[in-house]
């Protein structure tokens, strides 16, 4: 009787397993690779600036910190510039040449440094307008002197639209009805191959509200880490919503999180 009780729970054990496996979506095309590729990105150009950080504390943030700096930026395409800042907030060197005219303004009020400045930790900032018009983000770090004094800090600035669509846009491009986008938490778009809808709010911008089940997404898409879902939303010029697979993920850095949204036309 044991025996036939023993077989009786494995036969539910395996028939539970194969159910939960099938009730689990696939990944997308792209989800894995596109969040490794953009992740791997992300830190190399946070690991080049961590590492000047460390240079310039030995160096000083002034004659020699003009090479650090356009190295930084040479390495890295989607960078727009590389800066010294002093403890005040003032911007000392900076790089490319062709924003020397910057070099003296202050950045004391702007939300990243005010909070390197507090806990003395690298500061991803959220995504902000740029006084030229296009939408960037600033990683800031401390430099310590070798006596372990802050003597200033570096920063750079890039556009997270340009990271992330020189990676997505040649992965796309082979894959039929795929696309992808990038929101912050707080559902403001980072990446769109429709460069009109970066810098959107997904949860109050009018061209959203007649898409309620758009809007019940992007929520839970903001409030976890990773998912699945559909939403309906208009393809192309034609005006008419079509349904669409998605799924979801996160890059994360110094505790800022987007998300990375992979979705294809539902079949």
């Amino acid at each position: 009787m044991k025996k036939i009780f023993l077989v009786l729970f494995l036969v539910l054990v395996l028939l539970s397993a194969r159910s939960l496996a099938m009730s689990v979506a696939p990944h997308l095309p792209g989800v894995v690779d596109l969040q490794n590729q953009i992740a791997a990105e992300l830190n190399a150009m946070d690991s080049d600036l961590a590492r000047a950080a460390q240079q310039l504390g030995t160096v000083g943030l002034f004659d020699a910190s003009a090479g650090i700096l356009q190295k930084i930026y040479d390495d890295h395409s989607a960078i727009v510039d590389v800066a010294t800042v002093d403890p005040e907030g003032h911007l000392m060197t900076i790089r490319p040449a062709r924003y020397k005219s910057s070099e003296g303004e202050r950045i004391n009020e702007q939300p990243h440094f005010m909070e390197v400045k507090r806990t003395s930790q690298p500061v991803m900032s959220g995504m902000f307008k740029t006084i030229e018009g296009f939408y960037a983000v600033s990683l800031i770090y401390p430099v310590i002197n070798l006596k372990g004094q802050t003597i200033g800090y570096v920063s750079l600035v890039f556009k997270p639209d340009a990271l992330i669509g020189n990676i997505t846009k040649p992965y796309i491009a082979g894959l039929p009805s795929v696309e992808a986008l990038a929101i912050q938490k707080d559902g403001r778009v980072i990446y769109d191959r429709d460069i009109l809808q970066i810098g959107k709010m997904t949860f109050s911008d009018p061209v959203y509200q007649n898409y309620p089940d758009l809007l019940e997404l992007a929520k839970k898409i903001a409030a976890e880490t990773g998912g699945a879902g559909t939403y309906s939303f208009p393809v192309g010029l034609s005006g008419a919503p079509v349904k669409k697979a998605t799924e979801w993920t996160t890059i994360s850095l110094h505790g800022v999180e987007w998300r990375l949204v992979v979705s294809k036309v539902a079949q």
